[in-house]
């Protein structure tokens, strides 16, 4: 089916263009420069957000939903919250768990095109910087374990946080790589040297950068300095101005760039929620100020952001345009990913995942593979 959305201001890769998009069996065919009509009532089309690390929202949560309807419900406010893609991301826990909602994902990602991989936050991490995983089900890595991750999701698996100080680092991140599974260093103490080996070994990514690890210390170089020195490094920000405060926002923007930083929402199932006792996994946590904390020990958690306040606060944080901010939440995390030839901008030939806002940045309509979702 072909469809035309005429008189729009169309975010390229190359910035705003006023013109028409055309849309044919799920593809962007062309895009066609025109005279503006009239600037002042002009609606605006936008790449699809892309979020890699997320939880949950709605009451449900990845590590603990029983059905697909149950994810639908989490899908359904990505969705109307300008998300296109999506890494369901499960938390460290038993093995059975883990295996169990591996297939349900799958099982889900069959109809629900929005889900572009699976994130699996662990179990490979430091005890130290566990944050809100279970340390009792943190494990060694393992070859084994991670083939049984890639047939239990049947090759859905695509991304892993992984803290490289562990024994046998070097050639589980090595097999990950092998078989196309990105690496993100994170819930860490691991050392410059460590961060240098697992770089080498094809580690590419750093999970929530200054959260659940070890910080800068001029005298013991660490995991957070790696990620800010290696410029292969891609840098995950929750940009919620909690998590990492908005001056060290632009702090790790400076250092970055516009073409390494991914605005995640890391957010559990309390996104669009009000405040109150939630879980993240099992494990009790309070919501205040969208405040996410641990009940029993006070450690922050995820967020209840979503990733149109994450487009809107790259923008209020950073003083960027919406170009820069669109690579922020789209474009360098589909790059990232390896997924770029496919979604992360609006380009001839990519899939039909955009938003349409208005003059003020509100959702109108959210599209994806030339589909009308929201």
């Amino acid at each position: 089916m072909k469809q035309e959305f005429k008189n729009y201001k169309i975010l390229t890769e190359n910035g705003y263009i006023y013109g028409s998009l055309v849309i044919e069996d799920s593809l962007i065919k062309e895009i066609k420069e025109e005279k503006v009509v009239n600037d002042d009532i002009i609606d605006i089309i936008i790449p699809g957000f892309i979020d890699e690390h997320t939880h949950g929202a709605m009451h449900y949560d990845f590590s603990t939903v029983k059905n697909v309807e149950e994810i639908e419900k989490i899908l359904n406010f990505y969705i109307k919250n300008g998300v296109t893609s999506v890494y369901p991301t499960l938390l460290t826990e038993k093995n059975e768990v883990i295996f169990k909602q591996l297939e349900l994902i799958y099982e889900a990602s069959k109809t629900n095109k929005i889900i572009k991989g699976i994130h699996i936050e662990g179990p490979f991490l430091c005890k130290e910087y566990k944050g809100a995983q279970l340390e009792e089900c943190l494990q060694t890595p393992s070859i084994e374990l991670v083939d049984e991750y890639i047939k239990r999701s049947h090759g859905l698996f695509k991304l892993m946080t992984f803290a490289p100080e562990n024994r046998n680092s070097k050639e589980v991140i090595e097999y990950l790589v092998k078989n196309n599974i990105v690496v993100s260093l994170g819930h860490s103490a691991a050392s410059f040297d460590d961060c240098t080996m697992a770089l080498k070994a094809g580690a590419s990514n750093i999970t929530h950068l200054f959260n659940a690890m070890k910080g800068i210390h001029q005298h013991h170089p660490s995991i957070a300095t790696a990620a800010l020195y290696y410029d292969e490094f891609y840098c995950e920000v929750i940009m919620d101005g909690i998590h990492v405060h908005p001056e060290m926002v632009d702090f790790i923007y400076k250092i970055k760039g516009e073409d390494k930083v991914i605005a995640v929402t890391d957010s559990l199932m309390a996104a669009g929620l009000a405040d109150g006792e939630y879980k993240i996994g099992e494990t009790p946590i309070l919501v205040k100020n969208h405040d996410c904390v641990i009940k029993e020990t006070g450690v922050r958690a995820g967020s209840t952001l979503n990733m149109q306040e994450a487009f809107l606060n790259t923008k209020k944080f950073l003083n960027i345009d919406d170009l820069i901010a669109s690579k922020l939440t789209s474009l360098n995390c589909a790059k990232s990913l390896k997924i770029d030839d496919r979604v992360g901008s609006i380009k001839e030939n990519k899939n039909a995942d955009f938003i349409i806002l208005d003059k003020d940045y509100n959702i109108k309509n959210v599209y994806i593979n030339g589909e009308k979702k929201y």
